[in-house]
C-alpha cells in the first residue's frame, strides 16, 4: 500500500529555549541535539488486539486570508415552521457510538526488513544528510524502504517541533474518533413567533463549528439570509444575538505566540466567519462572535431585514425555533482541505469538535486528549507527549521522526487512510507541494504534508522508487538553519524516489 503524506515542522530552537520566529529548514547528523526541554519517550505497542473500536502556517504557510473557495455545505432551512430548539445542536452526525463498537485487530507493521540495504542507496542518502545547508540545525529523519526496513535513521527518537506535520495527527484522530459522513450546522434561531413576517423576539445566530462559513457567497451568512427571505421573514422586534456558546472563550491553544492571531489563525470561536480574519482590531480579536453578529445584520440589512435591537452575544434559550440552517461540508470533505491547503482553522475547529463529541467543553485541551485518545485506539498504540493543538503552529506540539513514520505506516493499513491520502498534496502537482520537486523522480509520485515556522522545516510522507518500493519517511528540520535548508531536505527525499534497487 502507498502512503503519502509529508509533514513540515516548526521550530525556534536555541539554547533550550523556544524562539517564536517566522516558519522552515533541515538538520545536521554533526550538530548536537537541541535541547528543548521535554523528555519524549519511543512509541509504545498497546496489546496486539484491541477490545472494541468506536464506529457509528501551516501555520506561517498556511493560506492567506482570503483563500481560494471553500465547499459548499448547504442544508435547507428549518423555515418559520422549522424544529424546535432544546439545547446546544449535536453535529448532524455523532461520534461513532458504543453501539455500533466493533471487533478492532491491531494494525501490524511489516517486517522491518527482508534483505540488507544496498550500500550504494544507504551512502548516497547520509551524503544528503551531510549537506552544507543543513549546518546549524538539528535533522530529525526516519527512512522506511519496503524490503529494507529503516535505512536513514538521524536524531530518530528525538523530539522536535514539527508544525503543520501536526495536522496529519489531527486527521487520522479525527477520522478514529468521527464518521467522515459528519457535519457542522450553523442555525438562524428566533425565541418568539413569526407574525405577519416579524419575529416577536430576538434573532440568534449559533456557531456549530463550521470553520468554512463566510461573509457573502454559496456558503455564507447571506444563504442563511436568503432562506429567512424565503420563510417570508422581513423583521425582528428584538436583538440580534451572536451565540458562540459551543466552545469556551479561548482564543488560543497552548503554545501559540501572541502575534500567530490574527497573522496565521484567526481568533478561536464556534462561531467562525472567513476565517475570523476580516478584522484585526484589539476590540474583534478579544470578541469574534460580537463582530461576526454585526456582519450579519449588515448583511439581514441588505436585504431588507431590520432589527429593532442592538446586537450582542449570549446563548440561545432552549426552544427556540430554527428558521435557517447551513450545514458544512462532511468531515471526509474539511480532513482534504486541511491537508491540501494546511488550513489552521479547520484544523483547530476539527479538534474542538472531536472533544465536543467525547463529552468535552469544547477547548483545545479537552480536544486534543480526545484526538490522542482514539488514534491510540485505532493504532493500539500509546502517544508520547506533546499534543497541543490541531494545527501545528504551538512550539509545544512535539514528535519525534521515527514515533511519526511508525505512525504513518500503521494508519496506511487502516481504512480511514484513503481519505488521508486523497488530501495529501502532490508533489509538483497539487496544495502546499505544488512547486516543490519538479522536474524531479518525486514529482507526480510523493504525496506528503509540509509545515513551517520560523527555524522549522519538516517533511513526512510516502512515494514509490523507481525500483517500485514503497517509501514511508518523517524528517523534522528544527534550528536557525532551518529555513534555508528546503532544497537539500527535497534533494534527500528525491534521491529516495530515484533509487532503482
Amino acid at each position: 500500500m502507498l502512503l503519502g503524506a509529508v509533514l513540515a515542522a516548526v521550530t525556534g530552537c536555541a539554547n533550550g529555549t523556544l524562539s517564536a520566529a517566522a516558519p522552515e529548514a533541515g538538520t545536521s547528523t554533526t550538530v548536537q541535539p537541541v535541547d528543548i526541554g521535554t523528555a519524549q519517550g519511543p512509541l509504545r505497542a498497546r496489546p496486539e488486539v484491541a477490545a472494541s473500536r468506536h464506529s457509528g502556517p501551516e501555520g506561517p504557510d498556511g493560506p492567506a486570508p482570503g483563500k481560494g473557495a471553500r465547499g459548499e455545505g448547504t442544508e435547507p432551512g428549518g423555515g418559520i415552521e422549522g424544529a424546535e430548539r432544546t439545547g446546544r445542536a449535536p453535529a448532524t452526525t455523532g461520534r461513532r457510538g458504543p453501539g455500533d463498537a466493533l471487533a478492532h485487530v491491531c494494525p501490524t507493521l511489516p517486517d522491518r526488513d527482508t534483505a540488507p540495504a544496498p550500500p550504494a542507496l544507504v551512502a548516497a542518502l547520509y551524503a544528503q544528510l551531510a549537506n552544507p545547508a543543513f549546518a546549524g540545525t538539528v535533522v530529525g529523519a526516519s527512512v522506511w524502504v519496503e524490503g529494507y526496513g529503516e535505512v536513514l535513521a538521524s536524531h530518530a527518537d528525538e523530539p522536535l517541533v514539527i508544525a503543520s506535520n501536526q495536522k496529519l495527527l489531527t486527521a487520522l484522530g479525527t477520522l478514529a474518533a468521527l464518521p467522515p459522513s459528519t457535519r457542522f450546522t450553523t442555525e438562524v434561531v428566533a425565541t418568539g413567533p413569526v407574525v405577519d413576517g416579524v419575529v416577536h423576539g430576538d434573532l440568534v445566530l449559533v456557531g456549530g463549528g463550521d470553520p468554512t462559513l463566510t461573509t457573502h457567497g454559496p456558503h455564507s451568512l447571506a444563504s442563511l439570509v436568503d432562506q429567512l427571505l424565503v420563510a417570508g421573514v422581513r423583521g425582528v422586534t428584538g436583538s440580534l444575538v451572536a451565540d458562540e456558546s459551543r466552545y469556551p472563550g479561548q482564543r488560543a491553544a497552548p503554545g501559540w505566540p501572541a502575534d500567530y492571531t490574527p497573522a496565521y489563525v484567526g481568533p478561536m470561536s464556534a462561531l467562525m466567519v472567513d476565517d475570523n480574519r476580516h478584522r484585526w482590531d484589539d476590540a474583534y480579536l478579544a470578541d469574534p462572535a460580537l463582530g461576526n453578529g454585526e456582519l450579519f445584520r449588515a448583511v439581514l440589512g441588505g436585504a431588507g431585514i431590520a432589527v429593532a435591537g442592538p446586537t450582542r452575544t449570549g446563548p440561545a434559550a432552549a426552544g427556540a425555533t430554527t428558521v435557517a440552517s447551513l450545514a458544512s461540508p462532511t468531515v471526509g470533505e474539511l480532513i482534504g482541505l486541511m491537508l491540501l491547503d494546511s488550513d489552521n482553522e479547520v484544523a483547530e475547529l476539527l479538534t474542538r469538535e472531536v472533544g465536543v463529541a467525547a463529552g468535552g467543553d469544547g477547548s483545545t485541551e479537552a480536544g486534543t486528549t480526545a484526538l490522542a485518545d482514539a488514534l491510540e485506539d485505532e493504532l493500539c498504540v500509546g502517544l508520547a507527549d506533546g499534543w497541543s493543538d490541531g494545527s501545528g503552529l504551538s512550539w509545544t506540539d512535539l514528535r519525534s521522526a521515527r514515533e511519526l513514520r511508525t505512525l504513518l505506516q500503521l494508519a496506511g493499513t487502516q481504512p480511514d487512510w484513503a481519505a488521508i491520502e486523497a488530501g495529501l498534496p502532490v508533489a509538483g502537482r497539487t496544495g502546499t507541494l505544488v512547486n516543490r520537486f519538479i522536474g524531479t523522480p518525486a514529482q507526480g509520485n510523493l504525496r506528503a504534508k509540509t509545515g513551517y515556522l520560523a527555524h522549522v522545516r519538516s517533511l513526512s510522507g510516502t512515494l514509490t522508487t523507481a525500483g517500485g518500493r514503497d517509501v514511508v519517511f518523517a524528517i523534522l528540520v528544527n534550528g536557525p538553519g532551518a529555513d534555508p535548508s528546503v532544497d537539500a531536505l527535497d534533494a534527500l527525499v528525491a534521491t529516495l524516489a530515484a533509487d532503482a534497487s
